[in-house]
């Protein structure tokens, strides 16, 4: 592979409503790594997954790896770097860590199965991911059914009627004006001069004396415990015929 100045550089970002759980999957399938190399790549930190690559070959890097759902940017390592002012913001994005280790570094693409040993490999441009699902086609009579030209009035809107008040007769009072006059209520007429206000404590009604109870208890006893006060009646057995009934 011919070689030049640019290097391809991922920093865990993925495309607009993909799921990272889905990325992380497609690409450890594409490079055939496993889980704790794939969360090392998606850390947030910047790394260069390739350099001294030629422009289309930086490119195919890059389409690859959209296809698995991640985000790559191409750099051209041989463009001067005009020289600004240190900020806080500048301080704050360090320079792309390069990946010189295996697990984070990305071999030539090749058509045949990975290998085993520690580097990465990624599939050809074009080539599938996932697994394909046929989706069975929609199963709509569209026999009946027409496209009306543009500007076309589907559904007729009623018109809404003006409402027909009378307002003839009516005028707008000024700011302050009272509508409607209040009813004065009269004051309650309660002649109060014969009443009085006792003092505090003084019994206003007297309270009527109950008599005592007087009842004549002297023939009256109290039976020993277990004694039966009133003799029962003896109960005659129940004459009924059973004879032609049975039992299912």
């Amino acid at each position: 592979m011919a070689k030049g100045s640019y290097q391809v550089i991922f920093s865990g970002q993925i495309i607009e409503h993909a799921e990272l759980d889905m990325v992380k999957a497609n690409v450890a399938r594409v490079f055939s790594l496993p889980p704790e190399r794939i969360e090392k790549l998606f850390s947030g930190k910047r790394l260069v997954l390739k350099k001294e690559l030629d422009q289309s070959t930086a490119e195919r890097y890059r389409l690859t790896l959209q296809r698995a759902g991640a985000i790559c940017e191409i750099e051209d390592s041989a463009e001067p770097v005009a020289e600004q002012p240190v900020t806080q913001q500048a301080k704050a994005s360090p320079e792309p860590e390069s990946v010189s280790q295996p697990a984070a570094s990305i071999e030539e693409p090749v058509a045949e199965s990975p290998s085993n040993d520690d580097s990465m490999s990624i599939a050809e441009p074009g080539s599938q991911i996932g697994d394909h699902v046929d989706v069975a086609d929609a199963n709509i009579d569209t026999s009946g059914m027409d496209m009306a030209e543009v500007g076309i009035t589907l559904v007729e809107s009623e018109p809404v009627p003006d409402a027909n008040i009378d307002t003839a007769g009516m005028d707008m009072a000024e700011v302050g004006i009272t509508l409607a006059e209040s009813e004065p209520v009269p004051d309650a007429n309660i002649d109060t001069s014969d009443m009085d206000m006792a003092e505090a404590g003084t019994t206003l009604v007297e309270p009527e004396e109950f008599l005592e109870a007087d009842f004549d208890l002297g023939e009256m006893s109290m039976d020993e415990p277990g004694a039966q006060l009133v003799e029962s009646k003896p109960v005659a057995p129940a004459n009924i015929d059973t004879s032609q009934l049975s039992l299912d």
